[in-house]
Formats: C-alpha cells, sequence, structure tokens
C-alpha cells in the first residue's frame, strides 16, 4: 500500500510550542499509512542565542522522520561589491531589483508531498503556488492576543485550510479578517504515561507559586507580576519562581518587577529540562498560567503540570470570554477575583487538592493524543485526495 507523504513545515525546532506539538503528531500517527518529512526553516548551522541544541531533531529522525533545513532553497541575495558601487556612484537612482528569497526548486519540492502542515501560522510561505496551497494544512499557533498582525500577509479572499484548538466563537475573532476559510477543530494533545496523581500540598512556610513560559514579548506577564504584588500583601511569605528559557532583562520583565517594588520575591530560574520533575521538587503550591476564554490553559506546559497534579490557575488573556466560569481550570479577568482565589488555594489544604485531582483527571481523560489522531489522519487523506 502507497504511504500518504506528510511534510511538516516547523519554523525550528528547539523545545518550543508548536515544535513540541509536531513531534507529539510524529509519534501517534500511524507510520504504516503515513510518511513524514520535516522542513526546517532555519538555517542547518544557524546558532540560537537562546537554545544550546535542536531538540526535536533526533527525536524525530529515531521516528525515521526525514529532517532537511531550508538552506538549500534559499536564493544568495547578497548584494556584490560592484553593485554597492554602482548605486553609490549614481547616488541610488536606480532603484535595487528585490531578489526572490527561495529558489524555484523549493516550490518543486514541496510540490512532492500529498500534504504540507505548516506548524504555525507564523510559517506559511505566502509565495507558493495554488497547486501547493490547495494541500496546505495551516495550523494556528499563536492568538491574537499574542500579536494582533498574525495574519497581516494572508490572501484574505483565499479559501485557506486551517487547524487549530480554537472552538466556534474563537474561530469567528481568530479569523475574522478572512472572507471563507475551512477550520478544523484539533486539541492540544500529548502522549500521557501518567496514571498517578504525585502532587502532595506543601505545609512550608513558604508558600510558591511556578510559571512555566519561555520569556518573550508574544506571553505576556505582565498581569501576573501585578496580580503577585497584591498577592504579597495578603501571603507576604509568598515567593513566584519563573522556569522558562530567555532573557528578563531583554525582554523588559525586570523594569515591571522594579517598578511594583517586588524583585526580591521573584526568581527567574531558566530553562528546565523536565518541568514535572521541578514541578515536585521544588514542592510548588500552584502554578500560574496563559488561558484562554473560560477554557484550558493555552500551551503544553499546562497539561504538563497538571499532570504532575500542581495546581493550576489562568488569567484569561481572551478579550472578551463568553464561556461561563471553568470550575476544572478557574480563568479570571479580575486582579482581585484572581489574587483572592490564589490566597484559598495557597492556604487551604483541601481545597488545592481538590483542584488538583480534578485537573489531573481532565487531562487523562481529554488529552491523550491516541483519542484524537484518527481525525488528523482523516484530514491528511482528504486533503491529499483534493483535486
Amino acid at each position: 500500500m502507497n504511504k500518504t507523504t506528510v511534510l511538516f513545515i516547523v519554523g525550528a525546532l528547539h523545545r518550543a510550542g508548536a515544535e513540541r506539538f509536531a513531534y507529539e503528531i510524529d509519534l501517534a500517527l500511524n507510520k504504516n499509512k503515513f510518511k513524514i518529512s520535516i522542513l526546517c526553516l532555519q538555517n542547518k548551522n544557524h546558532i540560537s542565542a537562546k537554545w544550546d541544541s535542536r531538540y526535536y531533531e533526533d527525536k524525530h529522525e529515531a521516528l525515521g522522520t526525514n529532517v532537511i533545513y531550508i538552506d538549500e532553497f534559499l536564493e544568495n541575495n547578497k548584494t556584490s561589491l560592484l553593485e554597492r558601487i554602482f548605486h553609490k556612484l549614481t547616488k541610488k537612482k536606480f532603484k535595487k531589483v528585490i531578489k526572490d528569497k527561495y529558489k524555484k526548486t523549493l516550490y518543486s519540492y514541496l510540490d512532492k508531498f500529498d500534504v504540507i502542515h505548516w506548524m504555525g501560522e507564523y510559517t506559511f510561505i505566502h509565495q507558493v503556488t495554488t497547486e501547493i496551497k490547495k494541500k496546505s494544512l495551516i495550523h494556528s499557533m499563536c492568538a491574537k492576543f499574542q500579536d494582533p498582525t498574525l495574519y497581516d500577509n494572508y490572501d484574505f479572499d483565499y479559501p485557506y485550510e486551517f487547524l487549530s484548538g480554537f472552538y466556534n466563537e474563537e474561530v469567528a475573532f481568530e479569523y475574522s479578517e478572512f472572507k471563507s476559510i475551512k477550520h478544523n477543530y484539533f486539541p492540544l494533545t500529548l502522549k500521557i504515561d501518567k496514571n498517578k496523581n504525585t502532587w502532595k500540598y506543601p505545609y512550608g512556610e513558604i508558600k510558591k507559586i511556578g510559571i512555566f513560559t519561555r520569556l518573550d514579548k508574544n506571553k505576556p506577564l505582565d498581569p501576573f507580576f501585578y496580580a503577585f504584588q497584591l498577592l504579597l500583601d495578603i501571603n507576604p511569605n509568598t515567593e513566584l519562581h519563573i522556569f522558562g528559557n530567555g532573557n528578563p532583562k531583554e525582554e523588559g520583565m525586570l523594569d515591571y518587577l522594579d517598578r511594583l517594588g517586588i524583585s526580591e520575591k521573584v526568581f527567574f530560574r531558566g530553562h528546565q529540562e523536565d518541568i514535572s520533575k521541578i514541578a515536585i521538587n521544588e514542592r510548588l503550591n500552584l502554578s500560574w498560567f496563559q488561558g484562554y476564554n473560560n477554557r484550558t490553559p493555552a500551551g503544553f506546559a499546562g497539561f504538563d503540570i497538571c499532570l504532575t497534579g500542581t495546581p493550576l490557575i489562568c488569567w484569561d488573556f481572551f478579550s472578551a470570554p463568553t464561556n461561563p466560569f471553568n470550575f476544572i481550570y478557574p480563568h479570571f479577568k479580575n486582579l482581585n477575583q484572581f489574587v483572592d482565589f490564589t490566597s484559598q488555594v495557597l492556604n487551604n489544604k483541601d481545597k488545592a487538592e481538590e483542584l488538583s485531582n480534578m485537573q489531573f483527571k481532565d487531562v487523562l481523560s481529554n488529552r491523550d493524543i491516541d483519542r484524537f489522531i484518527s481525525d488528523l489522519e482523516n484530514l491528511y487523506l482528504q486533503l491529499s485526495q483534493r483535486e
């Protein structure tokens, strides 16, 4: 039987959300039916300032997945010395020729695959042909609260095929500029190999809150900083520990803390290889996380934390939440309510354990990728047969 060939296009292969999603899918797909390849949009020799390795490269290759890099498809658009001299002598009277970024061989390469799965709306190459667009599945990995200009380069008249974890009312908001698209729902899911809640309520005098996120302007932390200042008024023995890659000074976060006068209580702990072990070993009382429209934590790290049993509370980044209050994953849009609920979980063992158990059981029941992967496989088959 001929296998359906699928190309994943990823921005990078570091430990980030879109890259994690690509790996979870590669791990779960039926390899008797699908052959996966990966095109990484980074140069092969690119050295990241934030990451010391391409974490998922070896993991994909161990699954039999071929990984290539964009280098061989890039045009050499460096301006020659003669061109620079010419433009200087003519005082730039002649416009520079705008050269294509990609060689035509890129489009020939893409055309060889039955399906192209773009891992992140920001990875989509807008110069591709209509034939390539027809077999493209664009996975939205960000949301407008992170970047309102996400889709500015798209053709709003073209009926793209999108995939995301957005529900109906959120789809209307996220893709409001488009005249006609097809949207497919697929939740954040992962391979689950745990069946026991290992978190224990910490009785120590110091209460510890953890945040697990990459330090980046597109992952705002300011509501948590404001909330933490208020929380210290009623729970002065509380610490905020932020785990994740990035430079807090370069991202302006230290300025926030200094203006709020809470620098001594906030600790940036850097990248962690295993956040599940950190959550347990650090004896965290709870975790704060980004949420979206009173639903679930908006990222894999949130589900990883819930699988440890560590209670999780969300700040809602949807502009005007429409869903009712979520008792399993409490979301808040009001600082005082967020702080009050946090204080209750910090100081009430029964409330903390109830929240812990509800979240652990919900992830076990509803986030196992083996329950959903057939939906994506069927979608791949439909795209591969499209005329």
